[in-house]
């Protein structure tokens, strides 16, 4: 929940914003904050799964963002993220395009890592009643 003088703020930014654009542009703009937030928020060197989950999970644990599970599965990598602060700061209707935010971090810290750069990041689905969120990393 953010601060008590960021309720405002926030509720009339989101209000604003879902009102003059469309849900595919918020989308397009909240991945392109996530990627610049992964640029700022550079990852330690990470050669495996486990080592990519804990240099993320120190970076959300720093910002109290939740953490992220990483399991690998056929031809992806499945990024769960739990309690992330987006449903309360947009809320609940607007997870869909504020969790883009979260894809375009992951996809930056991949490629940051050494990913393929053909490789991309997307939603698996809509986040749970509890925003829980879950990405793929692939083709």
């Amino acid at each position: 929940m953010p601060a008590p003088q960021w309720r405002p703020f926030l509720s009339f930014l989101t209000q604003e914003l879902t009102q003059n654009l469309t849900p595919r542009f918020l989308t397009q703009l909240m991945r392109a904050a996530g990627g610049q937030f992964a640029r700022q928020y550079a990852l330690a060197e990470a050669g495996t799964v486990d080592a990519m989950r804990e240099a993320m999970n120190q970076v959300w644990g720093e910002l109290d963002w939740g953490q992220v599970e990483i399991r690998e599965a056929q031809d992806w990598l499945v990024l769960t993220h739990y309690n992330a602060p987006l449903k309360a700061v947009f809320g609940a209707e607007n997870v869909a395009w504020a969790g883009a935010f979260l894809e375009g971090a992951y996809e930056a810290w991949m490629h940051q890592l050494g990913a393929d750069s053909q490789l991309r990041m997307t939603t698996a689905g809509p986040a749970d009643a509890s925003g829980t969120m879950v990405f793929l990393f692939g083709k």
